[in-house]
């Protein structure tokens, strides 16, 4: 599902482009005004495009095709996008969104920082082992998309390297990391776990799978030099 943020962000760069398009008649202005029909739709569209994309790859793909595959004609369709870019873009951001998501929802308990950072790394992880074919789709198509639409996914993008980047900020107000530039380094632990798709050829033939995932998040917590403080002793 689009979270609100998501929602803003997608919405706000579709009603440009709407509004763009001067062949749009008034009923279908009308329509995208009402922002619980377009959350319903955009994720029906985003759900359709991907089962569409995985199995044809976006240039392959239709409009047609993915109405049918998220259960609506292309008249229908056309009332939220202008054109499979814009349903790319949909694509793209949401993919983004759900890291971010992933993240806010392992660390919303927890309020010392190295548990946290440590919740976010293994967070990262396992949603990118569990989601490898959306994640291929992301590296495989965001190339295809119009400047304007690539320019608000890697906003997107920027914004989940600025989640990290405040998580090892706390870890060094409070001494628990070594690493002195957290922003280089939310760079680098925003985009190692990547590599459970993109190498996944090699990946899955190690025999402890689990391993593969905790040997992940240790690597980069050693890398970061973080600290266990006096409050996350009994959990690490």
């Amino acid at each position: 599902m689009l979270s609100e943020n998501s929602k803003s962000a997608a919405q706000c760069y579709l009603v440009v482009r709407m509004m763009t398009e001067r062949s749009v008649n008034k009923e279908k202005k009308s329509r995208i005004r009402d922002p619980l029909l377009v959350t319903q739709r955009q994720n029906e569209i985003v759900k359709g495009a991907i089962k569409v994309f995985k199995e044809k790859g976006f240039h392959v793909s239709t409009v047609r095709d993915i109405g049918e595959a998220a259960g609506l004609t292309q008249g229908t369709l056309y009332n939220y996008v202008r054109s499979k870019e814009d349903i790319l873009f949909l694509v793209c951001d949401q993919l983004v969104q759900n890291y971010q998501d992933a993240v806010k929802a392992a660390i919303q308990d927890e309020t010392d920082p190295g548990r946290r950072l440590t919740a976010a790394l293994r967070s990262v992880v396992l949603t990118m082992e569990a989601n490898q074919e959306d994640l291929l789709l992301l590296y495989q198509e965001v190339h295809a998309l119009e400047r304007v639409a690539l320019r608000a996914v890697l906003h997107r993008v920027g914004e989940f390297i600025d989640d990290f980047n405040k998580l090892l900020e706390d870890c060094r107000a409070k001494d628990l990391l070594d690493f002195p530039d957290t922003r280089l380094g939310a760079e680098i632990i925003t985009f190692l776990p990547v590599i459970v798709a993109l190498r996944r050829w090699s990946l899955a033939r190690h025999p402890d799978q689990i391993g593969v995932i905790e040997g992940l998040v240790d690597f980069m917590r050693r890398g970061l030099g973080l600290k266990t403080s006096p409050a996350d002793k009994g959990h690490a």
